[in-house]
């Protein structure tokens, strides 16, 4: 064979690459074009905008427009209207679902100050969210059109942030009819959020993440006794393996658990804290000896005839005290709610007034 065959033979081959790769090409480029259709009649679905407002509403994501999340990291989100309003914001998940972020169980009323700069700072993004864009948008109203205390939503205040519609497209119909009932300066609507829900990338085979997240919040995050932060809080690049997670808090038993952490795998922990029994003690002075002091109706003994009678080991709360002389109808008895507060002494002066009686 002589060279100019295996010449053309080799110019065969090329050209059927070449439109091999053509094709690839043509069909990606029609698939990213019709994502970006898709992706703009998505938008154009959900932006409910006022033609004629009278005030405004901004939104604000704190890792900036467009970002990329993954599931398990938190989302801060900052808002600010200016003027007094009612704020409602909503997030549309990449699966169509429809959440409520504001109001939530940490601010139940959606009452705003104008001007006034608000935050939601513990929308932790589910751990099975799908991959994929987001958006929120909020919406304020003069008065409070949205969030009437009736039966739609009865998981507000039950679930920090409850799924209130899963069809995207019948939730948006249902506030356009809402809208178009109300005169432009009864409301306005926000700047439509985007992000994007990413896969974890992780920079070793060998290390996972976890999502430490307590009830209440605000607990200090240890992971084998280094601290990682507040709750919630998400910790990266953890090796794979057993490790000691402990959330710590004023006022609360200390939660440890060994929790066992999986290669590209994100481990998702939930503490409901339970609250520490704390005492404190009642430092009674009465003018009067030998009175019989009762707490929450139970007998802890007499007055001395000077100085203070101590009553300790009460535990920390509102309790009723009454001082009484046994078997005399000359004194009034003294009754009053006091507050004991843990680890305090808390001073009471009682003067049993005569009664008018004879």
């Amino acid at each position: 064979m002589n060279k100019s065959y295996f010449y053309r033979r080799s110019i065969k081959q090329w050209v059927f690459i070449f439109f091999v790769l053509l094709i690839v090409y043509c069909s990606f480029s029609i698939s990213v074009f019709a994502q970006s259709i898709g992706h703009i009649e998505l938008l154009k679905s959900i932006q409910l905008i006022n033609p004629h407002p009278v005030f405004s509403l901004n939104l604000r994501l704190e890792k900036g427009e467009s970002a990329s999340y993954v599931p398990g990291e938190r989302m801060v989100l900052s808002f600010e209207s200016t003027k007094d309003a009612y704020v409602t914001i909503y997030q549309y998940d990449s699966e169509g679902r429809v959440i409520i972020i504001f109001p939530n169980q940490s601010n139940p009323h959606n009452f705003v100050r104008g001007e006034h700069l608000y935050q939601v700072s513990d929308l932790i993004l589910p751990l099975e969210s799908g991959f994929g864009p987001g958006y929120i948008q909020a919406f304020a109203t003069t008065r409070p059109l949205l969030m009437l205390r009736d039966n739609r939503y009865p998981d507000l205040m039950v679930k920090e942030f409850p799924i209130i519609s899963f069809k995207l497209g019948d939730f948006t119909i249902n506030l356009r009819s809402i809208f178009n009932q109300q005169p432009p300066q009864n409301w306005v609507s926000s700047n439509t959020l985007e992000y994007q829900i990413v896969r974890p990338h992780y920079v070793s085979e060998k290390v996972g993440r976890v999502v430490a997240i307590s009830t209440p919040k605000g607990a200090e995050v240890y992971l084998d006794n280094e601290y990682q932060g507040i709750s919630p809080k998400r910790v990266e690049d953890v090796r794979t393996g057993q490790h000691l997670l402990e959330f710590i808090m004023p006022g609360y038993e200390t939660w440890d658990k060994t929790i066992t952490i999986s290669s590209n795998k994100t481990t998702q922990m939930e503490a409901n804290l339970v609250p520490v029994d704390s005492y404190g003690e009642i430092s009674l002075t009465c003018d009067q000896p030998n009175a019989l002091v009762f707490v929450d109706g139970i007998e802890y003994g007499k007055t001395a005839k000077k100085g203070t009678f101590i009553i300790s080991n009460i535990k920390e709360g509102y309790h009723e005290l009454t001082v009484m002389k046994p078997g005399s109808q000359e004194y009034r008895t003294w009754t009053q709610t006091v507050r004991v507060l843990g680890g305090e002494t808390l001073p009471i002066y009682v003067f049993l007034t005569k009664s008018n009686s004879k």
